[in-house]
């Protein structure tokens, strides 16, 4: 399965266990601005490829360690193998993704991966970047997806510290009285006739009374929106309505109307939708005609981004890579001979 988010990218392919292919890779290193390593921690410095050995060649490299539980700490945990959830549950933000009874719900590689991941290691690069206009010395960033996704979270952190996302005594979020956990008949995921969804979101009062007008109710004969007891059936008397149309159908009813009432688009449906498309929030995909897929977000005005562009063939990049870092002919002859480096995908 080759790299999801890899497009528009160049890939070389090294041998790590070549002694030549680790000289090569130094060397890359100490014509780059930024270098980023994947592996567990430890692994880098005994190939050699760590901080001390590359920043010593190149003093304004940014080197960025990109790991799960991050460098330091308890070291049965430094070097533990894991994945998305794993890290949501040790930086303690995946205990607030929950819904009434149900268990904590991952939200699909989403919030670890690359929130907590490989966007807060960007932000790292970002800054270390700018900071060596002023200094002219790189740093290493040490990006951690238990520390990212917990400092993404943290306004939620905060709202359980002031009360705003009560708690029950065993220090859990208390589900069935959170705004933001669905507790309340405002805030919800209703089901509509064609089994498609719309997501609700009146949180404030005057929202709150478009959306009871749109749904054919009067918010004089209901109770105060604020009435905790009256919320479970007052869920089940909003679900019963919605029941009675499609999605698009309730799409129509609240399109303009400041009620927070949206449907719930599928990932094909989103690329289509007429707000999405002028927007250009999606563009097509280059190696599948007919889909596509989000396009550079945010829009910079003088430099937006490119459009979508191909993935890299593994390795495929490899020859021209190593010449545009300044290696010879020979230089990458020699390599390509000695199994150090190669451009052939079949060999990898």
């Amino acid at each position: 399965q080759s790299d999801p988010v890899s497009r528009g990218k160049r890939s070389v392919a090294v041998n790590l266990k070549s002694p030549a292919g680790l000289e090569a890779v130094r060397a890359l290193a100490s014509k780059s601005d930024v270098f980023i390593e994947p592996f567990r921690p430890g692994v880098a410095e005994k190939l050699g490829l760590g901080p001390t050995e590359l920043c010593a060649a190149n003093p304004r490299l940014i080197y960025a360690r990109m790991t799960g539980y991050g460098q330091g700490g308890d070291p049965k945990f430094e070097r533990l193998a894991g994945h998305d959830a794993n890290y949501l549950s040790l930086s303690g933000a995946l205990s607030l993704f929950r819904r009434f009874n149900e268990s904590p719900s991952p939200p699909a590689n989403f919030a670890g991966d690359y929130a907590g991941g490989g966007m807060m290691m960007a932000m790292g690069v970002l800054l270390a970047l700018l900071e060596r206009e002023k200094s002219g010395k790189g740093q290493i960033v040490d990006a951690a997806m238990v520390d990212g996704a917990n400092y993404v979270a943290l306004p939620l952190f905060k709202w359980v510290q002031s009360g705003f996302m009560p708690t029950r005594e065993d220090g859990q979020i208390d589900t069935q009285k959170s705004i933001l956990h669905q507790a309340p008949p405002w805030v919800q995921i209703y089901e509509c006739k064609d089994g498609k969804w719309v997501s609700v979101q009146a949180i404030e009062r005057h929202f709150y009374d478009l959306l009871v007008q749109g749904l054919g109710l009067s918010s004089e004969k209901l109770p105060k929106q604020g009435d905790q007891s009256t919320w479970p059936w007052m869920r089940e008397r909003f679900a019963t309505i919605f029941r009675r149309k499609t999605r698009d159908e309730w799409a129509k009813v609240f399109y303009g109307v400041d009620a927070c009432v949206v449907p719930v688009l599928t990932t094909t449906e989103a690329a289509v939708h007429p707000h999405n498309v002028k927007r250009g929030s999606f563009a097509p995909t280059p190696e599948s005609p007919g889909l596509f897929e989000p396009a550079p977000a945010p829009k910079l005005s003088r430099t937006p981004g490119f459009a979508p562009r191909p993935r890299p063939t593994p390795g495929g990049d490899t020859l021209q890579v190593l010449k545009d870092y300044g290696f010879s002919d020979e230089a990458v002859a020699a390599l390509l001979k000695s199994g150090a480096v190669t451009d052939d995908r079949s060999k990898l």
